[in-house]
């Protein structure tokens, strides 16, 4: 019996005292199960860099969705995937709250239908006061067909959204010895005031959202698949959105990548009929969360500019925005998106 006990173990079996139960369990958007889609769950041992110490189980839904098997308990998932024709494929790693020891007993995947993307405005924004195109305390405009802030901060003619920044250095990131002897060094005398309180400062405030025309606003998405291509619903809501928006920020709260697991969708420019409801008007969405500081925002925005439009999946080689000529790499990369 110990020699049997010996051989399992080194194929890499284990004995059922010492394993677990897990099952993964697979959807499509409308929660519905999906069956024989391909999981595949790699697992390792806690401190064990060496591939002779991973595990792999693989298998196919059944006809409620779920593919199940057993573990060690001293194993943990450190990489899930699941692929069914017709749908995005899910790639799920540390980042997706996997990991762990004991392992979790249970996963739900939820797989978006794969459908084509569209020409969009694209465009990973960074605002700054520092580079003159944001102020702060103030509300400042943005167009998403140009791409830019109103006047006076950039080229855009249309503010879809208003944006304003507002908060106070309530410390340093170090004692103010040290920050003393940073602001005489040469290479911090070069840098504005602005500049050197944004690197060594800690600020808090809240940065808001804001609409002109009536009928516009923002709403969270509903759903998002942070392990799939296509990470939000597709189409943007037709209803549901409100006139305003407030987040909350701490410069020295370093941000959890779970915070990105998160997006907004926007109605704008709306017309309205007499009887005051939404008769036309343009969608948008922003996939990431709105990342904000003291001075400055970011976010990664898609805008479809056909008019009652809602389709928002973005074919990554048509971009209706592009960088200006003699623009700086720094700047084209900006037009360049990875997710969809």
């Amino acid at each position: 019996m110990k020699s049997i006990t010996t051989f399992l173990l080194v194929l890499g079996g284990t004995l059922p005292l010492l394993a677990i139960d897990v099952s993964v369990t697979v959807l499509d958007e409308d929660s519905q199960p999906l069956s024989d889609a391909v999981v595949e769950a790699l697992y390792a041992p806690l401190n064990d860099p060496r591939y002779a110490s991973l595990q792999l189980r693989e298998g196919r839904t059944d006809g409620k969705g779920r593919f199940s098997y057993e573990i060690g308990k001293d194993r943990q998932l450190v990489r899930l995937s699941v692929i069914k024709q017709g749908y995005c494929d899910a790639d799920a790693d540390h980042r997706h709250d996997l990991g762990g020891i004991p392992p979790k007993t249970t996963h739900l995947i939820t797989l978006p239908k794969n459908v084509s993307g569209i020409p969009l405005c694209y465009k990973d924004v960074h605002l700054s006061e520092g580079k003159g195109t944001f102020t702060t305390k103030t509300w400042v405009g943005f167009d998403f067909q140009v791409g830019e802030p109103v006047a006076p901060w950039g080229k855009g003619k249309i503010a879809d959204v208003l944006i304003k920044n507002d908060g106070a250095r309530i410390g340093w990131a170090y004692d103010e010895a040290q920050i003393e002897r940073y602001r005489r060094d040469d290479i911090h005398r070069l840098l504005s005031d602005f500049e050197f309180n944004t690197i060594y400062g800690r600020f808090q405030g809240a940065t808001e959202i804001a609409f002109k025309s009536p009928g516009a606003g923002i709403m969270p998405s509903p759903a998002f698949w942070p392990y799939a291509q296509i990470k939000m619903p597709p189409l943007a809501p037709a209803e549901g959105y409100a006139d305003g928006l407030r987040l909350e920020y701490d410069t020295r709260v370093y941000p959890r990548v779970q915070l990105e697991f998160t997006g907004f969708y926007f109605r704008v420019r709306a017309k309205l009929g007499s009887d005051g409801k939404v008769t036309s008007a343009h969608y948008a969405k922003i996939q990431g969360r709105i990342a904000s500081g003291y001075g400055w925002v970011s976010f990664r925005y898609y805008y479809n500019p056909v008019a009652d439009d809602r389709q928002l999946v973005f074919d990554q080689e048509r971009n209706l925005l592009k960088p200006g000529p003699g623009a700086k790499v720094d700047e084209v990369i900006r037009y360049r998106a990875s997710e969809r």
